[in-house]
C-alpha cells in the first residue's frame, strides 16, 4: 500500500524545502556565474588580467540584488545577466514567468537599468548567460527569439565561435 507522505508535511516543512531548493538554485547561479568569467577570460585580455577583481565582484554580489550580475568596466565593457532556467515540463518552452524574466533582463541590457548608475549600456558588450540544460535550453531559447516582440528582433542573437560582437545586441552565451 503507497502512503501519502505529503499529508503528513507541514506549511513549515514546506516552506523549509522551498528555501533549501532556493538555495540550490543560487548556487547553480553562483557556479555559471564563475564558469562565465573563465569564458570571458578566454576571449578578453583584460579580463584575465583582472580576473582576481571579476571573482571578488561575483562573491560580493547577492542572487537578489538589482543590477547587473556582472559589470566589467576598462580595457573592455560588458554587463551580462545569468539565468538558470529550465525549460519547464522537460519541454522546449519556457514557461511564462520564466519567459518574462528572461525578457526583461534583456531589455536591461540594451537599455539599462534605471536603478544602475553610471552604466551606460550602449557603450557595453551585452551578455545574457544561460546555464545549458541540454538540447532543452537551446530550443526554449530558439523559440524564445523566434517569438520576440518586434523591437527587439535582430536585436538578441545566440553566440557562436565566429560572432563578431558588438555594443548594439544582446549574445546569450550557453555555460555548464
Amino acid at each position: 500500500m503507497l502512503e501519502d507522505y505529503y499529508s503528513r508535511l507541514t506549511v513549515n516543512d514546506f516552506e523549509e524545502m522551498k528555501t533549501t531548493l532556493k538555495d540550490i538554485h543560487n548556487i547553480i547561479t553562483y557556479k555559471t556565474s564563475l564558469h562565465f568569467v573563465d569564458w570571458l577570460s578566454e576571449r578578453f585580455p583584460f579580463v584575465r588580467e583582472n580576473y582576481q577583481l571579476y571573482l571578488q565582484q561575483l562573491l560580493a554580489t547577492k542572487p537578489s540584488d538589482n543590477g547587473y550580475d556582472l559589470v566589467v568596466s576598462g580595457g573592455v565593457n560588458i554587463i551580462a545577466e545569468i539565468k538558470c532556467n529550465k525549460p519547464i515540463n522537460g519541454g522546449y518552452k519556457f514557461g511564462s514567468a520564466q519567459k518574462n524574466g528572461i525578457i526583461k533582463d534583456i531589455r536591461g541590457l540594451l537599455e539599462g537599468k534605471s536603478k544602475v548608475k553610471g552604466i551606460n549600456a550602449k557603450t557595453y558588450y551585452k551578455f545574457l548567460v544561460i546555464y545549458d540544460f541540454g538540447e532543452h535550453t537551446l530550443m526554449a531559447i530558439q523559440h524564445l527569439l523566434k517569438n520576440l516582440d518586434i523591437d527587439l528582433k535582430g536585436r538578441v542573437e545566440i553566440y557562436g565561435d565566429n560572432t563578431n560582437i558588438n555594443f548594439r545586441n544582446v549574445f546569450i552565451v550557453f555555460i555548464n
